[in-house]
């Protein structure tokens, strides 16, 4: 079931249910003309009047400044006056309090389907980077994680579970003109765990709902939460969400406000609606709802600097500070102290700074520090780094300083993983040079697929180009020079090795490239021939098997038997009985259609015939 654009679960069902039914179109808060003054004010796809069924989920656009409850798909009374909390079961607190719907750690497995383009990608992913930046959630590509959410598009348009479901995965829809970043961020609030701000229970304190223009059949959607459903970890209301309606969703009109929000102390009523950016308060009950130290952020720029707090002058006592960086996939970090001072212990057990490799604090460790020595350049792995500052001791130092900088290219050896131009999904930056040497077990070929290209073009490709050659080195058989706006075909080395050169120049930047790399067997080269009776054909991840002429696939796909029959409009050919020139099989029955164009008539002429034959 769905609550605008908030999938539900029977769990949701259950806890959320009522028997009885409002009908909300008979209660008015206000005049039924009540204009929402259009100009200026930004509406979505998603606030759009239209009465198209397949949008109806994509248009609900707000959020419950709360975080994990249910969403509650609200039958409708015949009163308001009628709805008795009693007459269902209630949570008493349908948020934090259920930790199984908040994501461990913070970590936000995710799979994009297949179906989607390079740019809508591209758009997921500066979303995904958006709600980063200003939390310590971290979305990551899905490996074996049990519970991941899967960018698809059912029929429901734009819609998401509210939190983590658990237990497999969990689709977020972005359906027909939902690609949007003001879009896309405001689904992934739901995956994060928020409801839509106009539920809040306080919300009639701030805005006022003009039931008679909203759409019939979507009452429902401006039903607000009981006390016991939510909670909004005790921030205030805020017209600015990215998770709050606009004026006139689900409007009767363009022009007719569904939601009015009330003036404030100098007569203005606020904007509401938006989708460019998080607002503050989101930020804010985020960072509370996941916990996240107040110290530290998300780094994402190519290069920064970061220190402990009070750095020269001193760090307090009991300090906790978090960074994280994420630079490209495809490129790695390396990380300089340039100044060092912190109480000294045994192991580093009181004062420490940790640096580990990846993404959360589970990752390995790459270096504990303390004391006065500046430690050596630490380099990850992968394109994520994870420092964690701690003090407890009452002996205070300085403190420290340090830098970082996104390393371009490098050395690979795993099995499958990602290379994306410096920046991507953002323009790659002038003058850079980037060499990736992709390395995977020995006995395996590798496979490259592209989902998304655009490198600027040029007929020799001699400005901005991707080269990719069969083998380790420079001099190693040139697979393709490849430059402009089409993805290049998939690519199969004839080793496990494969080097890779980016190159841009000072002028004309672009999108970039994003690419998966993976082992890849030749099943055909086995002694068994992949199992095909006749012919193996390798493909990327894959084989087939293919028979001769005359022949097809049995339902086994790896036998063959005798073909017959056919659709045909060749001027002339040849029409043979199943396995000529051998004996045909028996239990065949094979029908031949020939078609010749207007005016022309057909020859038929039997060059052999031999068929089993009685007197009949």
């Amino acid at each position: 079931a769905f609550w605008g654009d908030i999938a539900l679960d029977e769990d949701d069902l259950k806890l959320f249910q009522i028997d009885r039914t409002v009908d909300l179109t008979k209660h008015s808060d206000g005049n039924a003309r009540h204009t929402s003054g259009g100009l200026g004010e930004e509406v979505s796809s998603e606030n759009a009047t239209s009465t198209d069924h397949s949008d109806k989920a994509v248009k609900k656009d707000g959020r419950q400044n709360t975080t994990l409850a249910r969403s509650p798909k609200r039958k409708e009374y015949k009163d308001e006056s009628e709805m008795d909390p009693r007459s269902s079961p209630r949570v008493r607190r349908a948020t934090t309090s259920r930790a199984e719907r908040i994501w461990p750690g913070g970590v936000i497995p995710y799979v994009i389907g297949g179906n989607f383009t390079g740019t809508q990608r591209a758009i997921f992913k500066q979303a995904m980077r958006h709600w980063e930046k200003h939390t310590c959630v971290t979305f990551v590509e899905r490996t074996d994680e049990e519970s991941f959410i899967v960018f698809t598009y059912r029929t429901c348009g734009c819609c998401s579970y509210v939190g983590r479901r658990g237990g497999g995965p969990q689709a977020i829809s972005i359906g027909k003109n939902c690609d949007k970043f003001g879009i896309v961020a405001h689904e992934l609030g739901h995956v994060v765990g928020f409801w839509h701000e106009h539920t809040r229970p306080d919300r009639d304190q701030h805005v006022t709902i003009i039931r008679e223009n909203i759409q019939q059949g979507q009452e429902y959607n401006f039903l607000k939460m009981e006390a016991g459903e939510v909670n909004s970890l005790g921030e205030t209301y805020d017209f600015d969400s990215i998770m709050h309606y606009a004026r006139n969703t689900f409007s009767r009109g363009v022009f007719l406000d569904t939601i009015l929000p009330r003036r404030d102390d100098n007569g203005v009523r606020p904007t509401i609606g938006q989708r460019v950016r998080l607002s503050q308060g989101d930020i804010a009950q985020a960072r509370k709802l996941y916990k996240c130290p107040a110290c530290g952020e998300t780094l994402q720029d190519s290069t920064g600097n970061f220190s402990a707090p009070g750095f020269p002058n001193g760090y307090p006592s009991y300090s906790h500070c978090v960074w994280r960086i994420s630079v490209t996939p495809g490129e790695k970090i390396m990380l300089n102290f340039t100044s060092m001072d912190l109480f000294k212990s045994r192991l580093c057990w009181y004062d420490y700074v940790e640096v580990r490799d990846g993404y959360w604090r589970k990752a390995p460790l790459l270096g504990r520090f303390c004391g006065d020595k500046i430690p050596e350049p630490v380099i990850s792995t992968d394109s994520r780094l994870w420092i964690e500052f701690r003090s407890s001791s009452n002996i205070l130092g300085k403190g420290f300083f340090v830098v970082y900088e996104a390393i371009c290219g490098g050395e690979i050896h795993k099995d499958a993983g990602q290379i994306q131009s410096p920046n991507y999904p953002d323009d790659y930056r002038p003058s850079k040079e980037c060499i990736w040497k992709i390395t995977v077990s020995e006995g395996f070929h590798i496979g490259i697929t592209f989902q998304a290209f655009e490198i600027e073009w040029h007929d020799a490709c001699s400005y901005d180009y991707l080269e990719i050659r069969d083998g380790p080195t420079e001099q190693s058989p040139l697979i393709g020079h490849f430059c402009g706006y089409e993805k290049p075909e998939d690519i199969k080395s004839s080793s496990n090795k494969v080097w890779m050169k980016f190159a841009s120049d000072a002028t004309i930047n672009k999108a970039g490239f994003a690419a998966n790399f993976f082992k890849e067997m030749d099943e055909c080269s086995l002694p068994d021939n992949g199992g095909c009776e006749q012919h193996c054909e390798n493909t990327l991840g894959s084989y087939k098997c293919t028979c001769e002429p005359g022949y097809e696939l049995t339902a086994d796909k790896k036998s063959c038997e005798a073909a017959c029959g056919g659709f045909m409009t060749k001027l002339n050919g040849t029409i043979t009985s199943p396995g000529w020139p051998k004996e045909y099989p028996t239990n065949k029955n094979c029908v031949w259609q020939v078609v010749a164009p207007a005016q022309y008539r057909i020859s038929l002429q039997f060059e052999v015939f031999e068929l089993e034959g009685n007197d009949v």
